[in-house]
């Protein structure tokens, strides 16, 4: 729930609670359950509430000093949209409108709960959040039905893990940014993903003009991932433009070359 992070598609990770359950096929490896065992918490309870919220604000100052923002993928611990989380949401919604200088990156396996979860002076969106859905598997398709009619500064959908080929092309005039990656799991991850299902989504999102960030994938008969972002060559590892970032001084931004 701290400052630093090995994820590379965003700045830090911020925790308001810890705690999900698994809803997926995609969810079977999740390591949110093992995290919590190693922390002495209990991985089938549910989410809970977390003190480390004023690091956003600290954050944001520092933002705001030098002219610059980050990215800030909220909730790596579990679902921003959790009911188990209800009675705190609102609590988080005004830590995130009250740093502006930070982009709120909010993924969710739950997007059928997200209209009733906004805040009420949401409108057409937070200019500082990005709504997102996971969808590794064609039978995950259905979240980005519901995330495309929700008004948001930017939506993305994070196939990782990517499971099986995708066809993206229905959604993406209304998708700013797609991520692709392997299964990462230390026990018992599918570890085999075809890297031609990555060249589809990229080829797709070039047609689309739509940002693709390709964050890893084994190499054959290696146990550590790789995560230069290369294909064919060529590093796809590209940000979403946005009203914010144009303005800003950050050098990590970038769309489809």
């Amino acid at each position: 729930m701290g400052e630093s992070t090995g994820i590379g598609w965003t700045d830090h990770t911020l925790n308001f609670w810890w705690g999900c359950h698994k809803v997926s096929r995609e969810c079977k490896y999740c390591y949110i359950s093992s995290m919590m065992k190693r922390a002495g918490l209990d991985p089938f309870g549910g989410p809970i509430r977390t003190k480390n919220w004023h690091q956003a604000y600290r954050w944001n100052r520092q933002n705001e000093r030098v002219g610059r923002r980050t990215r800030v993928f909220t909730c790596s611990m579990s679902d921003f949209f959790h009911p188990g989380a209800d009675e705190w949401r609102a609590d988080a919604w005004n830590v995130v409108a009250n740093c502006q200088h930070l982009d709120w990156l909010i993924l969710t396996k739950r997007p059928d709960r997200i209209s009733q979860c906004l805040p009420a002076d949401w409108s057409t969106g937070y200019p500082n959040v990005w709504l997102g859905v996971t969808a590794g598997k064609k039978t995950s398709l259905k979240r980005i039905d519901s995330l495309v009619n929700i008004p948001a500064a930017v939506k993305f959908v994070s196939a990782e893990p990517l499971l099986e080929s995708l066809d993206l092309r229905p959604y993406l005039s209304s998708i700013d940014w797609v991520i692709t990656g392997c299964e990462q799991a230390r026990k018992g991850a599918r570890k085999v993903m075809d890297i031609e299902w990555v060249r589809e989504i990229d080829s797709q999102c070039r047609a689309a003009g739509v940002a693709h960030f390709f964050k890893q994938y084994y190499v054959e008969d290696s146990g550590t991932p790789c995560t230069d972002g290369m294909l064919d060559g060529v590093c796809r590892q590209e940000w979403p433009v946005t009203s914010c970032n144009l303005s800003s001084n950050s050098a990590s931004q970038g769309g489809p070359g």
